[in-house]
């Protein structure tokens, strides 16, 4: 079973307290985080110290993967500037990002040239509709995915709820 959350950014980083929580009472808890590079344009991660000193206390069990440049107007996937954006993004996390980075695009939203730029870019998989496709190996790798977005407290309420030993410690 994998653990996401979508939009890791500034404006919501406090609710990841729920993860901590989780973590502190369950050491083998590990969660995917697909983090918004620059949220609104307000909040560039790389110029962050908060986010910086976050990253540091969490690197050994949040793995941060790519989810969009600003989180504006309509999903990367829309964008007729598509790899632009999705580059942007990516330039914006580097610093973050394992040897194995991953991209969920806003909505879940693709196009035909998604997977293609995200191969010329060095990714290693994409997340999509509760699966994990690996995009070196063309094969999905992962169906049991439970995502929630930071946003909302009750939606990682719903997600803590799926395994017992999460459910317990979500309160």
């Amino acid at each position: 079973m994998l653990f996401t959350v979508d939009d890791l950014c500034l404006s919501y980083l406090n609710n990841f307290i729920w993860f901590d929580r989780v973590k502190e009472k369950n050491p083998d808890f590990r969660i995917v985080a697909f983090t918004i590079a620059n949220y609104k344009n307000n909040e560039p991660l790389l110029e962050s110290t908060t986010f910086k000193d976050w990253f540091e206390k969490h690197k050994d069990w949040v793995e941060i993967a790519v989810h969009s440049y600003d989180h504006e107007g309509l999903p990367d996937g829309d964008r007729d500037d598509e790899k632009y954006w999705i580059e942007k993004a990516f330039e914006g996390l580097r610093f973050f990002l394992p040897k194995r980075y991953g991209y969920r695009s806003p909505g879940w939203q693709t196009t035909n040239k998604t997977v293609n730029i995200l191969k010329d870019l060095g990714f290693s998989y994409i997340a999509y509709e509760g699966k994990v496709r690996d995009l070196k190996k063309d094969e999905i790798i992962e169906t049991n995915v439970f995502n929630s977005h930071l946003y909302d407290v009750e939606s990682i309420k719903k997600l803590g709820g799926v395994k017992n030993e999460i459910s317990k410690n979500i309160s």
